[in-house]
Protein backbone atom coordinates (compact mmCIF):
# COMPACT_ATOMS: atom_id res chain seq x y z
CA UNK A 1 0.00 0.00 0.00
CA UNK A 2 1.43 3.35 -1.07
CA UNK A 3 1.89 6.06 1.53
CA UNK A 4 0.44 9.31 0.19
CA UNK A 5 2.38 11.48 2.63
CA UNK A 6 5.75 10.49 1.10
CA UNK A 7 7.47 12.26 -1.79
CA UNK A 8 10.66 11.24 -3.65
CA UNK A 9 13.49 13.72 -4.16
CA UNK A 10 15.85 12.25 -6.76
CA UNK A 11 19.40 13.57 -7.17
CA UNK A 12 21.29 12.27 -10.19
CA UNK A 13 22.59 12.71 -13.70
CA UNK A 14 21.13 11.93 -17.11
CA UNK A 15 21.92 8.21 -17.31
CA UNK A 16 20.21 4.83 -16.92
CA UNK A 17 20.56 5.00 -13.12
CA UNK A 18 18.28 8.01 -12.91
CA UNK A 19 15.88 7.03 -15.68
CA UNK A 20 15.39 3.55 -14.22
CA UNK A 21 14.54 5.02 -10.81
CA UNK A 22 12.08 7.51 -12.34
CA UNK A 23 10.34 4.69 -14.19
CA UNK A 24 10.19 2.43 -11.13
CA UNK A 25 8.70 5.15 -8.92
CA UNK A 26 6.45 6.40 -11.73
CA UNK A 27 4.97 2.94 -12.24
CA UNK A 28 4.23 2.87 -8.49
CA UNK A 29 2.55 6.33 -8.70
CA UNK A 30 5.06 7.97 -6.34
CA UNK A 31 5.35 11.78 -6.53
CA UNK A 32 8.80 12.87 -7.74
CA UNK A 33 10.95 15.99 -7.66
CA UNK A 34 14.11 15.68 -9.77
CA UNK A 35 17.41 17.48 -9.25
CA UNK A 36 19.15 16.75 -12.57
CA UNK A 37 22.88 17.46 -12.34
CA UNK A 38 25.07 18.03 -15.40
CA UNK A 39 24.53 19.45 -18.89
CA UNK A 40 25.00 16.28 -20.94
CA UNK A 41 21.98 14.71 -22.71
CA UNK A 42 19.36 16.16 -20.38
CA UNK A 43 16.57 15.11 -22.75
CA UNK A 44 17.34 11.45 -22.08
CA UNK A 45 15.82 11.72 -18.60
CA UNK A 46 13.69 14.87 -18.53
CA UNK A 47 11.28 13.70 -21.25
CA UNK A 48 10.02 10.72 -19.26
CA UNK A 49 6.21 10.51 -19.12
CA UNK A 50 6.50 10.06 -15.35
CA UNK A 51 7.90 13.60 -14.99
CA UNK A 52 5.13 15.46 -16.84
CA UNK A 53 3.57 16.82 -13.64
CA UNK A 54 6.80 16.85 -11.62
CA UNK A 55 9.16 19.62 -10.68
CA UNK A 56 12.61 19.43 -12.32
CA UNK A 57 15.65 21.49 -11.36
CA UNK A 58 18.50 21.62 -13.91
CA UNK A 59 21.83 22.08 -12.12
CA UNK A 60 25.41 22.26 -13.37
CA UNK A 61 27.17 20.95 -10.27
CA UNK A 62 26.12 18.65 -7.45
CA UNK A 63 26.91 21.34 -4.85
CA UNK A 64 24.21 23.47 -6.49
CA UNK A 65 21.70 21.01 -5.00
CA UNK A 66 22.11 22.38 -1.47
CA UNK A 67 20.33 25.76 -1.92
CA UNK A 68 17.61 24.00 -3.94
CA UNK A 69 17.06 21.43 -1.18
CA UNK A 70 16.91 24.21 1.38
CA UNK A 71 14.30 25.98 -0.75
CA UNK A 72 11.98 23.02 -1.46
CA UNK A 73 11.97 21.49 2.02
CA UNK A 74 8.30 20.78 2.79
CA UNK A 75 6.98 20.61 6.31
CA UNK A 76 3.76 18.88 5.20
CA UNK A 77 4.98 15.87 3.20
CA UNK A 78 7.85 13.61 4.20
CA UNK A 79 10.46 13.85 1.46
CA UNK A 80 12.76 10.89 0.81
CA UNK A 81 16.18 11.63 -0.69
CA UNK A 82 17.39 9.03 -3.22
CA UNK A 83 20.68 9.24 -5.11
CA UNK A 84 21.50 7.67 -8.47
CA UNK A 85 25.27 8.13 -8.73
CA UNK A 86 28.31 8.16 -6.47
CA UNK A 87 28.83 11.93 -6.60
CA UNK A 88 25.26 12.54 -5.46
CA UNK A 89 25.59 9.92 -2.71
CA UNK A 90 28.80 11.51 -1.48
CA UNK A 91 27.21 14.97 -1.57
CA UNK A 92 24.21 13.86 0.52
CA UNK A 93 26.49 12.00 2.92
CA UNK A 94 28.63 15.10 3.47
CA UNK A 95 25.50 17.16 4.27
CA UNK A 96 23.61 14.46 6.20
CA UNK A 97 23.52 16.28 9.58
CA UNK A 98 21.89 19.34 8.01
CA UNK A 99 19.62 17.57 5.51
CA UNK A 100 18.20 15.10 8.01
CA UNK A 101 16.35 17.92 9.75
CA UNK A 102 14.15 18.39 6.67
CA UNK A 103 14.38 15.12 4.73
CA UNK A 104 14.33 11.37 5.21
CA UNK A 105 18.00 10.79 4.41
CA UNK A 106 19.86 7.54 3.64
CA UNK A 107 21.75 7.53 6.96
CA UNK A 108 19.06 9.18 9.12
CA UNK A 109 21.56 11.83 10.23
CA UNK A 110 24.62 9.61 10.63
CA UNK A 111 27.24 9.36 7.88
CA UNK A 112 28.74 6.64 5.70
CA UNK A 113 32.11 8.36 5.79
CA UNK A 114 34.86 5.83 5.07
CA UNK A 115 32.28 3.25 3.94
CA UNK A 116 32.30 5.05 0.60
CA UNK A 117 35.81 3.61 0.16
CA UNK A 118 36.29 0.06 -1.08
CA UNK A 119 39.03 -0.80 1.45
CA UNK A 120 36.80 0.00 4.45
CA UNK A 121 33.95 -1.91 2.82
CA UNK A 122 36.14 -4.98 2.35
CA UNK A 123 37.23 -5.01 5.99
CA UNK A 124 33.65 -4.82 7.29
CA UNK A 125 32.38 -7.22 4.62
CA UNK A 126 34.88 -9.83 5.74
CA UNK A 127 33.71 -9.42 9.35
CA UNK A 128 30.13 -9.90 8.16
CA UNK A 129 30.91 -13.19 6.43
CA UNK A 130 31.81 -12.33 2.82
CA UNK A 131 34.71 -13.99 1.00
CA UNK A 132 37.25 -11.28 0.16
CA UNK A 133 40.16 -11.34 -2.34
CA UNK A 134 43.53 -10.48 -0.74
CA UNK A 135 44.18 -6.77 -1.07
CA UNK A 136 46.04 -3.71 0.23
CA UNK A 137 45.98 0.07 -0.32
CA UNK A 138 48.55 1.79 -2.51
CA UNK A 139 49.07 5.56 -2.48
CA UNK A 140 50.25 7.12 -5.72
CA UNK A 141 53.94 8.08 -5.43
CA UNK A 142 54.82 5.50 -2.75
CA UNK A 143 57.22 2.65 -3.40
CA UNK A 144 55.30 -0.24 -4.92
CA UNK A 145 55.94 -3.55 -3.09
CA UNK A 146 58.17 -5.96 -4.97
CA UNK A 147 57.20 -9.28 -3.39
CA UNK A 148 53.69 -9.67 -4.81
CA UNK A 149 51.97 -12.52 -6.59
CA UNK A 150 50.74 -11.76 -10.10
CA UNK A 151 48.36 -11.23 -11.84
CA UNK A 152 46.76 -8.55 -9.70
CA UNK A 153 43.99 -5.99 -10.06
CA UNK A 154 44.57 -2.27 -9.68
CA UNK A 155 41.51 -0.04 -9.11
CA UNK A 156 40.55 3.25 -7.38
CA UNK A 157 39.70 3.10 -3.68
CA UNK A 158 36.85 5.58 -4.20
CA UNK A 159 34.98 5.59 -7.52
CA UNK A 160 34.35 9.36 -7.26
CA UNK A 161 38.13 9.94 -7.44
CA UNK A 162 38.75 7.67 -10.40
CA UNK A 163 37.38 6.32 -13.66
CA UNK A 164 36.55 2.90 -15.12
CA UNK A 165 39.70 3.40 -17.20
CA UNK A 166 41.71 3.37 -13.96
CA UNK A 167 41.00 -0.36 -13.51
CA UNK A 168 43.88 -2.54 -14.75
CA UNK A 169 44.86 -6.19 -14.70
CA UNK A 170 48.64 -6.41 -14.31
CA UNK A 171 50.73 -9.53 -14.98
CA UNK A 172 54.02 -8.08 -13.70
CA UNK A 173 55.57 -4.98 -12.13
CA UNK A 174 56.30 -3.41 -15.52
CA UNK A 175 52.57 -3.49 -16.35
CA UNK A 176 51.85 -1.84 -12.98
CA UNK A 177 54.17 1.03 -13.91
CA UNK A 178 52.54 1.43 -17.33
CA UNK A 179 49.04 1.32 -15.78
CA UNK A 180 49.85 4.04 -13.24
CA UNK A 181 51.08 6.27 -16.06
CA UNK A 182 47.81 5.72 -17.93
CA UNK A 183 45.50 6.48 -15.03
CA UNK A 184 43.84 9.75 -14.09
CA UNK A 185 44.82 11.75 -11.01
CA UNK A 186 43.33 9.10 -8.70
CA UNK A 187 45.42 9.27 -5.46
CA UNK A 188 44.59 5.91 -3.82
CA UNK A 189 44.26 2.43 -5.29
CA UNK A 190 43.30 -1.00 -4.08
CA UNK A 191 45.80 -3.61 -5.20
CA UNK A 192 43.88 -6.86 -5.16
CA UNK A 193 44.38 -10.52 -5.86
CA UNK A 194 43.10 -11.09 -9.38
CA UNK A 195 40.20 -13.55 -9.50
CA UNK A 196 39.81 -15.31 -12.86
CA UNK A 197 36.06 -14.95 -12.74
CA UNK A 198 33.54 -17.08 -14.57
CA UNK A 199 31.10 -14.18 -14.41
CA UNK A 200 30.02 -11.18 -12.29
CA UNK A 201 26.88 -10.93 -10.20
CA UNK A 202 25.17 -7.65 -9.37
CA UNK A 203 22.70 -8.17 -6.51
CA UNK A 204 19.96 -5.52 -6.35
CA UNK A 205 18.49 -4.61 -2.98
CA UNK A 206 16.82 -2.03 -0.78
CA UNK A 207 16.66 -1.41 2.94
CA UNK A 208 13.48 0.08 4.38
CA UNK A 209 12.23 0.58 7.91
CA UNK A 210 10.88 -2.97 7.72
CA UNK A 211 14.03 -4.77 6.65
CA UNK A 212 16.63 -5.58 3.99
CA UNK A 213 15.28 -7.02 0.73
CA UNK A 214 17.47 -8.70 -1.91
CA UNK A 215 15.12 -10.68 -4.17
CA UNK A 216 17.68 -11.32 -6.91
CA UNK A 217 20.48 -10.09 -9.07
CA UNK A 218 21.97 -9.92 -12.54
CA UNK A 219 24.33 -12.50 -13.94
CA UNK A 220 26.43 -10.36 -16.27
CA UNK A 221 26.89 -11.99 -19.68
CA UNK A 222 28.46 -9.20 -21.74
CA UNK A 223 30.23 -5.92 -20.92
CA UNK A 224 31.20 -3.03 -23.15
CA UNK A 225 33.86 -2.02 -23.97
CA UNK A 226 35.93 -4.12 -21.53
CA UNK A 227 35.25 -6.79 -18.90
CA UNK A 228 35.31 -4.12 -16.18
CA UNK A 229 32.91 -1.82 -18.01
CA UNK A 230 29.17 -1.65 -17.32
CA UNK A 231 27.09 -4.69 -18.20
CA UNK A 232 25.51 -4.49 -21.67
CA UNK A 233 23.62 -7.81 -21.52
CA UNK A 234 22.69 -10.01 -18.57
CA UNK A 235 20.06 -12.14 -16.87
CA UNK A 236 18.14 -11.11 -13.76
CA UNK A 237 17.38 -14.16 -11.59
CA UNK A 238 15.99 -14.81 -8.13
CA UNK A 239 18.45 -14.97 -5.24
CA UNK A 240 17.61 -18.67 -4.80
CA UNK A 241 19.04 -19.49 -8.24
CA UNK A 242 22.38 -17.96 -7.26
CA UNK A 243 22.51 -20.06 -4.05
CA UNK A 244 23.68 -16.98 -2.16
CA UNK A 245 23.13 -16.56 1.58
CA UNK A 246 21.99 -12.97 2.18
CA UNK A 247 22.89 -13.04 5.90
CA UNK A 248 26.19 -11.14 5.35
CA UNK A 249 24.33 -8.48 3.34
CA UNK A 250 21.73 -7.98 6.08
CA UNK A 251 24.45 -7.85 8.74
CA UNK A 252 26.47 -5.33 6.73
CA UNK A 253 23.50 -3.03 6.13
CA UNK A 254 22.34 -3.21 9.73
CA UNK A 255 25.87 -2.42 10.93
CA UNK A 256 26.30 0.74 8.88
CA UNK A 257 22.69 1.94 9.24
CA UNK A 258 22.03 2.79 5.60
CA UNK A 259 18.47 2.97 4.18
CA UNK A 260 17.55 3.05 0.52
CA UNK A 261 18.43 1.28 -2.73
CA UNK A 262 21.81 -0.45 -3.00
CA UNK A 263 23.67 -3.09 -4.98
CA UNK A 264 26.37 -5.63 -4.19
CA UNK A 265 28.98 -6.64 -6.77
CA UNK A 266 30.43 -10.16 -6.61
CA UNK A 267 32.79 -12.27 -8.72
CA UNK A 268 31.85 -15.93 -9.20
CA UNK A 269 34.48 -18.63 -9.62
CA UNK A 270 34.32 -22.34 -8.86
CA UNK A 271 31.27 -22.23 -6.58
CA UNK A 272 32.65 -19.23 -4.66
CA UNK A 273 31.41 -15.64 -4.71
CA UNK A 274 34.07 -13.02 -3.97
CA UNK A 275 32.95 -9.65 -2.59
CA UNK A 276 33.92 -6.60 -4.66
CA UNK A 277 31.88 -3.65 -3.37
CA UNK A 278 28.61 -2.13 -2.18
CA UNK A 279 27.01 0.78 -4.07
CA UNK A 280 24.96 2.99 -1.76
CA UNK A 281 22.63 4.38 -4.42
CA UNK A 282 20.19 3.27 -7.09
CA UNK A 283 22.09 1.03 -9.49
CA UNK A 284 22.16 1.52 -13.25
CA UNK A 285 20.93 -2.07 -13.73
CA UNK A 286 18.27 -1.94 -11.01
CA UNK A 287 15.33 -1.40 -13.35
CA UNK A 288 15.79 -5.05 -14.36
CA UNK A 289 14.46 -5.97 -10.91
CA UNK A 290 11.34 -3.87 -11.51
CA UNK A 291 10.87 -5.45 -14.94
CA UNK A 292 11.14 -8.91 -13.37
CA UNK A 293 8.43 -8.17 -10.83
CA UNK A 294 10.26 -6.64 -7.84
CA UNK A 295 9.91 -2.84 -7.76
CA UNK A 296 12.39 -2.26 -4.94
CA UNK A 297 12.49 1.58 -4.86
CA UNK A 298 8.69 1.55 -4.44
CA UNK A 299 9.12 -0.33 -1.14
CA UNK A 300 10.46 2.90 0.38
CA UNK A 301 6.92 4.27 -0.07
CA UNK A 302 5.05 1.16 1.04
CA UNK A 303 3.54 0.35 4.45
CA UNK A 304 3.62 -3.43 4.05
CA UNK A 305 6.02 -5.15 6.43
CA UNK A 306 6.23 -8.33 4.36
CA UNK A 307 5.85 -7.43 0.66
CA UNK A 308 5.58 -10.31 -1.81
CA UNK A 309 8.62 -10.15 -4.09
CA UNK A 310 8.22 -12.89 -6.67
CA UNK A 311 10.60 -12.47 -9.58
CA UNK A 312 10.89 -14.15 -12.97
CA UNK A 313 13.98 -14.70 -15.08
CA UNK A 314 14.40 -11.57 -17.20
CA UNK A 315 17.10 -10.78 -19.73
CA UNK A 316 18.25 -7.15 -19.71
CA UNK A 317 20.14 -5.21 -22.37
CA UNK A 318 21.66 -1.79 -22.85
CA UNK A 319 20.84 -1.44 -26.53
CA UNK A 320 23.12 1.55 -27.10
CA UNK A 321 26.25 -0.34 -26.04
CA UNK A 322 25.49 -4.02 -26.61
CA UNK A 323 25.19 -3.72 -30.40
CA UNK A 324 28.76 -2.41 -30.39
CA UNK A 325 29.86 -6.03 -29.97
CA UNK A 326 28.43 -6.68 -33.44
CA UNK A 327 30.09 -3.55 -34.86
CA UNK A 328 33.41 -4.69 -33.39
CA UNK A 329 33.03 -8.10 -34.98
CA UNK A 330 33.11 -10.10 -31.74
CA UNK A 331 29.42 -11.10 -31.82
CA UNK A 332 27.38 -12.35 -34.77
CA UNK A 333 24.27 -10.48 -35.87
CA UNK A 334 22.30 -13.71 -35.52
CA UNK A 335 23.34 -14.22 -31.89
CA UNK A 336 22.70 -10.56 -31.05
CA UNK A 337 19.24 -10.66 -32.65
CA UNK A 338 18.44 -13.84 -30.71
CA UNK A 339 19.44 -12.09 -27.47
CA UNK A 340 17.54 -8.94 -28.43
CA UNK A 341 14.33 -10.88 -29.04
CA UNK A 342 14.46 -12.63 -25.64
CA UNK A 343 15.27 -9.43 -23.73
CA UNK A 344 12.48 -8.43 -21.36
CA UNK A 345 14.13 -5.26 -20.06
CA UNK A 346 15.82 -2.62 -22.21
CA UNK A 347 17.63 -0.24 -19.88
CA UNK A 348 17.20 2.80 -22.11
CA UNK A 349 14.22 2.07 -24.37
CA UNK A 350 10.86 1.38 -22.74
CA UNK A 351 7.59 0.87 -24.67
CA UNK A 352 5.60 2.50 -21.87
CA UNK A 353 8.01 5.44 -21.74
CA UNK A 354 9.61 5.89 -25.21
CA UNK A 355 10.19 9.66 -25.37
CA UNK A 356 13.53 9.80 -23.48
CA UNK A 357 15.17 7.46 -25.99
CA UNK A 358 13.48 9.05 -29.03
CA UNK A 359 14.56 12.55 -27.96
CA UNK A 360 18.07 11.30 -27.17
CA UNK A 361 18.65 9.88 -30.65
CA UNK A 362 16.91 12.81 -32.38
CA UNK A 363 19.27 15.15 -30.55
CA UNK A 364 22.27 13.03 -31.59
CA UNK A 365 21.09 13.05 -35.22
CA UNK A 366 20.57 16.82 -35.26
CA UNK A 367 24.05 17.34 -33.76
CA UNK A 368 25.64 15.26 -36.53
CA UNK A 369 23.69 16.97 -39.31
CA UNK A 370 24.63 20.43 -38.04
CA UNK A 371 28.38 19.72 -38.20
Amino acid sequence: MERNDLHAIIIGDSFNNTLGLIRSLGEAHVDITLLLVGQEDRLFVSKSRYLKKCQIFYLDDVEDCLPVLQKIADGVKDQVLICTNDNAAQFVDSHEPALTRFYITPMRGAQLGTMMNKDAQCLLAQECGFTIPKSFIYKRGDQFPGDLEYPLLLKPVNSTHGEKSDIHICSNYHEVEISLLQTSSCPLFIVQEYIEKEYEINLIGVRTEHGVYVPGGIKKIRHYPTIYSPCSFGLFQSIAKFHIDTTPIVKFMNTIGYYGPFSVELLHRKDKNYFMEFNFRHDGLAYAATASGANLPALLFDDREEPQLRVKDTYMMDLSTDYCHVKDGVLSKMQWWHDFMRTGCQLNFNRKDPMPTICYYMHKLKSRLSR
